[in-house]
């Protein structure tokens, strides 16, 4: 019996491709330079964490490029936070716009071949923004929002907490966790997640991608006397669900509070229950950093914390983890963080040393 297994057509859907190294199909962030750090995209089917900064002002800019680049492709959107109100945050998602950087790249002209140092013609040119040459999604400008008709046409369920455990679907949920809120969430993603369009069968109907974006679960209005156990169960159902239909997961968590409960490897814990999660580590309200004239040019740093190998061997490995991002007027940028040469103010003062072979006033370090 051979041991080859003929692999499935893969699926035509809109706003993804195949992935080049895993061949699993990948949809985009919404953010080109997220994109690039993470090989291109996030495959379906997986769960993405993030660690908010402080404020959590960073984490919800890419909540809306992730939000944002689904109604762009058509796909549907299911939103839950109880910091807010859902439909305030899908009204302020930002506008497409056109790369002008792919453009402008496209049609600049091939540079000049060295012939005396020709062997800097084998590398590549350095660029600080982490960008891909082939960007699977769009460019958006934050400073502008999306039109009230592009998000009529769209698929949008939003959960602000206020459905009562009674009104859930699946009862069993309700006894399984102390706080009902989870349950009700859980029953909200499962009746969406179980739509025909969602299902990995082969079957007639058209198919399409459920973008789900969890803002700030586990914050303090989540906290209550069985907090951890709940939001781990939780983690584990919604990733079970997640991983068996045409869906992706977005989740953002501020793990920074977490320091302050009594199980001290709930960081840990939870970065398990992802396949994907980084961290955002802004310099605002930090005097260190911010009094550092290594990071001037940037707002944060991004920390890689997790990347699963999703249906291969080998998990990717990114070119560098020295990331940084900023925040632009139109835009979130991550980069490489390039340092600025260590020259202080005290070494222009500072007497050259000389090849003298007498000392002529002051002694430096060459005279004997």
């Amino acid at each position: 019996m051979s041991g080859f297994v003929k692999r499935r057509p893969a699926l035509n859907l809109k706003g993804t491709r195949l992935s080049r190294k895993g061949g699993q199909t990948i949809i985009s962030s919404g953010n080109p330079s997220l994109d690039h750090v993470f090989g291109g995209g996030f495959p379906v089917g997986s769960v993405i964490g993030i660690d908010e900064d402080i404020h959590g002002s960073y984490a919800r800019i890419l909540t809306k490029y992730f939000l944002a680049e689904g109604a762009i492709n058509e796909h549907s959107l299911l939103l839950a936070t109880m910091e807010e109100d859902p439909m305030q945050l899908i009204k302020q998602l930002p506008t497409p716009v056109e790369d002008k950087h792919t453009v402008e790249k496209t049609n600049a002209p091939a540079p000049e071949s060295m012939r005396i140092a020709f062997r800097y013609n084998q590398l590549a040119p350095v660029d600080s923004e982490q960008k891909s040459s082939t960007v699977l999604g769009h460019s958006f400008d934050i400073s502008k929002t999306i039109g009230s008709e592009t998000l009529a046409a769209q698929d949008v369920t939003c959960w602000n907490g206020d459905d009562l455990p009674a009104k859930c679907s699946e009862q069993s949920d309700v006894s399984s966790f102390a706080n009902p809120q989870y349950a009700s969430l859980l029953s909200c993603i499962r009746r969406k997640a179980s739509e025909p369009q969602f299902n990995l069968t082969p079957d007639e109907c058209s198919k399409n991608v459920l973008r789900i974006c969890l803002n700030s679960i586990g914050s303090p209005v989540w906290y209550d006397r069985n907090f951890v156990e709940d939001l781990l169960r939780f983690l584990a159902v919604l990733k079970a669900i997640v991983r068996n239909t045409l869906s992706v997961c977005l989740i953002t968590m501020p793990m920074h509070l977490f320091q302050h409960l009594d199980d001290s490897f709930l960081c840990r814990k939870v970065t398990n229950m992802f396949d994907f999660s980084f961290g955002l580590e802004a310099f605002a309200g930090q005097l260190e950093e911010q009094a550092n004239p290594a990071f001037k040019e940037y707002h944060g740093l991004l920390n890689i914390t997790k990347i699963t190998p999703f249906n291969s061997l080998t998990s990717l490995h990114p070119i560098t983890r020295d990331l940084a991002f900023k925040l632009k007027r139109t835009k979130f940028v991550i980069e490489k963080l390039h340092l600025p040469p260590d020259i202080t103010d005290d070494d222009s003062h500072r007497r050259a040393p000389t090849m003298s072979c007498s000392g002529a006033g002051t002694k430096n370090k060459l005279d004997f």
